[in-house]
């Protein structure tokens, strides 16, 4: 039979046909039953039937006249439209039915590629992407810089409080605490259709600018001066470095699950290399007079200082035998005979940065139209209700705000008990950036595929093992500042292993076309509460009044060995309880995916 359809697309003079076809769809229970021969199990419980011809009036051209006819179709009208439907097997549930998807994505390897391009891996060290490592290199020149000097600056040279000490690395680092601006911007507004290269250009302009401000100083900048310099240094560097980030996920989403973590422990190592190369020009080049021998005046037409709080932390034998000229000679704690001035140190810093903009501008990047902001935030907002996403988040925050907290006390007793000068001290923060350099490549070639969670536990239980042999320096069994710097790089290498586990998730939670405002949310909430636990170590000495300043610590007393235990240990039982987040960290990058893959969303939010 033939039958035609009106303009409304409605069946006329069909009544009888569409009476078949109704009586020939399957019921449910037809459905749950059928295993005929056209039926084919598939994987996750589901049925495929053999595929349809779909001629069902399909208009026909017969003697010039246009009709709905299936006369060519190659199976009853019962056949095309049940050969049509994918059913689920009796019994199955929805869950089931998520779960039994997930299982047939899991043996494709969807959930595990993130990436939906063809590229091959991306070659780091290429002339298209080589400006991102040197990105990572500068932003370790940066925050190896602008923190390692604090230590020479403050506590050597001003003799700073510990409250103060540990006010202003906070202070330094407080833009790290606002990744999340920087990576919105990013992502929500490219510059000419570029999502990446302005903003790591913009931000080492900025950061550069600033460091010829301070230059412009002079070496005798005031120390909370310098501070506030370093931390607005640090705002243009951190918004290079949260594009820069953006682009190494990109990188690293195109590796294959295996080998996905090579692209970022490298880059993380180049960080690292920076920092060594930067604390080498501070061993070097603040290891002189005027920055380790307390009132030193080059200038001999210059009288000697009479400030008593000077006057208290000059060598005692140094002026009983010069009381009017102490001033000009050097000190014991003086290795070399030059120093390194503030604004030669800016400078050259800068210098790296101005070479390194041929690279960022040449970096290779497809250009994109900008999405609709209000569109985009509610997509992000999607991902981030994911369990996936709130579970790295909330594990990342805990485990930090805890695992953070540390013994405020440290630099001025290791300053007063042990000596610790600022070639010691710079000599140590080498060897602990050497070491995590080293850990981070082990840990590249040899546990990217270990479970995090094994890796958090033991790196987190070797530190507080290395970290309770400070207990021997407190009551003074053996003081040497080559035992405590022993201690302290073996307790960061250690740290590694958590360093690792907490970032190579936050790779495996951000979504293509999110990258950056993903990661750096997600660093953002971590780094959030890097400032609160500073306040925390800082509060805490608010119990132990004999361990804030120099001069009681240097006192030695029962008292003072006591307060210092208790604190330590204190300190030691806040860092273990970070453990306890520890079933917040997916096991690994696969079970990160197939979490991202089940899409499980909060309820709360």
């Amino acid at each position: 039979d033939t039958c035609s359809m009106n303009q409304n697309f409605g069946l006329a003079g069909c009544d009888e046909t569409a009476n078949d076809i109704l009586e020939n769809i399957p019921s449910d229970s037809e459905r749950r039953a059928a295993t005929d021969g056209d039926t084919r199990q598939g994987a996750g419980g589901y049925s495929f039937r053999r595929p349809a011809s779909f001629r069902i009036f399909r208009r026909q051209q017969v003697g010039g006249e246009s009709s709905f006819d299936d006369d060519h179709s190659t199976g009853s009208v019962d056949t095309n439209l049940r050969s049509v439907m994918m059913i689920q097997s009796a019994g199955e549930d929805p869950e089931e039915h998520k779960i039994s998807s997930i299982d047939r994505k899991k043996k494709e390897g969807d959930i595990y590629n993130i990436s939906a391009d063809d590229d091959d891996d991306i070659d780091p060290l290429s002339n298209d992407y080589v400006g991102v490592v040197a990105n990572y290199f500068s932003v370790g020149l940066m925050i190896g810089g602008s923190t390692s000097l604090l230590y020479p600056v403050l506590i050597v040279k001003a003799g700073a409080t510990a409250s103060f000490m540990t006010a202003s690395y906070a202070v330094v680092m407080v833009f790290w605490s606002y990744k999340i601006v920087f990576g919105f911007l990013s992502d929500c507004f490219p510059i000419f259709g570029y999502k990446r290269k302005p903003y790591i250009v913009i931000g080492w302009l900025f950061c550069a600018a600033v460091l010829i401000a301070l230059a412009r100083e002079g070496n005798d900048v005031d120390p909370r001066h310098l501070v506030i310099m370093f931390a607005l240094a640090n705002l243009g560097y951190v918004w290079a470095d949260v594009a820069s980030d953006g682009f190494m996920v990109w990188m690293a989403h195109r590796e294959p699950i295996e080998k996905r973590g090579k692209m970022q422990t490298f880059v993380y190592s180049v960080s690292k290399l920076g920092q060594i190369v930067v604390n080498l020009l501070i061993l070097v080049g603040f290891s002189g007079p005027e920055m380790n021998c307390p009132g030193y005046q080059p200038d001999p037409t210059i009288p000697c200082s009479n400030n008593i709080y000077v006057i208290k932390r000059v060598d005692p034998d140094l002026y009983a035998n010069n009381p009017y000229s102490w001033c000009y000679e050097m000190c014991d704690d003086a290795t070399f005979e030059f120093d390194l001035s503030i604004p030669e140190f800016a400078i050259s810093i800068c210098f790296v940065i101005f070479a390194s903009l041929p690279l960022y501008l040449r970096l290779k990047e497809d250009k994109v139209q900008a999405e609709p902001r209000l569109e985009f935030l509610a997509k992000f907002w999607s991902q981030l209700k994911r369990k996936a996403a709130w579970q790295v988040i909330l594990y990342g925050m805990i485990s930090h705000i805890t695992f953070g907290v540390s013994n405020a006390a440290k630099m001025p007793a290791n300053y007063v008990w042990l000596d610790l000068h600022t070639f010691q001290y710079q000599i140590m923060v080498i060897f602990e950036k050497f070491f995590f350099f080293v850990g981070l490549n082990l840990v590249r070639k040899y546990a990217l595929n270990v479970s995090w969670r094994k890796l958090v536990l033991a790196g987190s239980s070797l530190v507080l093992v290395f970290n309770s042999l400070y207990f021997i320096i407190i009551f003074d069994i053996w003081r040497n500042s080559w035992f405590y710097i022993f201690t302290d790089v073996s307790a960061l290498f250690m740290y590694t292993l958590n360093f690792l586990s907490t970032h190579a998730c936050m790779v495996e939670v951000a979504e293509p076309g999110y990258e950056a405002i993903t990661y750096s949310l997600i660093t953002t909430a971590t780094n959030a509460v890097s400032p609160l636990s500073a306040v925390v170590s800082y509060q805490l000495l608010a119990f132990f009044p004999l361990l804030n300043d120099q001069e009681s610590i240097a006192t030695d007393t029962p008292q003072v060995r006591s307060q210092f235990a208790t604190l330590q240990a204190l300190v030691m039982l806040i860092n273990i309880s970070s453990l306890l987040s520890l079933p917040l960290l997916p096991r690994q990058k696969k079970e990160t995916r197939e979490l991202v893959a089940k899409g499980e969303k909060s309820s709360f939010w």
